[in-house]
């Protein structure tokens, strides 16, 4: 799930390079603001055929709040 999640974020931040952990935050990406923020919901929600609620998007703090959603939603 890491690698699938760190290849989005590859993508929306056009670098490839870029390796990120359950602690990555915005705080560490120079382009994450909050219209990335939607390009990257948007980009993880197509890419593991699911939808969060605002409510749960307002939750996440770094990556890993979205990689423990979206295993308790896949029932992983």
């Amino acid at each position: 799930m890491l690698e699938r999640m760190q290849q989005v974020f590859r993508t929306v931040f056009e670098d490839q390079r870029l390796v990120i952990t359950p602690e990555t935050s915005a705080k560490d990406i120079k382009m994450w603001d909050s219209l990335t923020h939607l390009e990257l919901i948007t980009a993880v929600e197509t890419e593991f055929n699911l939808k969060f609620s605002f409510s749960e998007v307002m939750g996440f703090n770094n990556a890993g709040d979205m990689l423990r959603l979206i295993e308790k939603i896949m029932g992983k």
